[in-house]
């Protein structure tokens, strides 16, 4: 149901831009089941079979209502209905539904935002800080070598493979940093 609800207000746009134009709901709904709307055309698709099958237009707007699982088309589908049925304006609801689920995208986008800021610090240490260190490591590692036993003889040194690992490793730190902030976002 997540491409119904990112395709859902882009459709109720485009039924209000219709209908404002004197189509009738029908042939603006008609227009979503025939347009690349994803999954959402798919779901209006339905009802047109419906109605071909024999079925009324309003028993099969609500037969297709009671059969989504997206709280957005339940309610577009519900306004469109009750405008079927009672031979009302439904622009008025159409711009409510698409103006509720715009807020509803724009809360959801500013949480995302919020929650970058956390992120783009921990990128900041994996990507900038741990090199540095390994490479100051490496160096003091390099001048204990190089001193021999100036510094005591007795210092533990790295193991060679010591730095590739640990650049391997921030590596893989930072691309699992992209996965889980890609996996986040919102798809709006």
């Amino acid at each position: 149901m997540g491409n119904v609800d990112e395709e859902l207000l882009y459709a109720i746009r485009a039924m209000e831009v219709l209908l404002q134009s004197g189509v009738g709901i029908v042939e603006a709904m008609k227009h979503v089941a025939d347009e690349d709307y994803g999954d959402l055309s798919v779901e209006f698709g339905r009802i047109f079979k419906a109605i071909d099958a024999g079925a009324g237009m309003s028993e099969a707007v609500r037969k297709q209502m009671r059969a989504t699982s997206s709280a957005g088309l339940r309610h577009t589908l519900s306004a469109l209905a009750m405008s079927i049925e009672q031979d009302t304006n439904v622009i008025d609801r159409l711009r409510s539904i698409a103006d509720k689920e715009s807020r509803s995208r724009r809360i959801e986008l500013q949480a995302f935002v919020e929650s970058l800021s956390a992120v783009s610090e921990q990128f900041l240490i994996i990507s900038v800080l741990v090199p540095i260190i390994v490479v100051i490591m490496a160096v003091i590692d390099a001048l204990v070598g190089g001193a021999g036993g100036a510094f005591g003889g007795n210092m533990p040194r790295m193991p060679p493979a010591c730095t590739p690992i640990l650049f391997l490793l921030a590596m893989l730190a930072i691309a699992g940093l992209i996965v889980r902030t890609r996996s986040q976002e919102p798809k709006i």
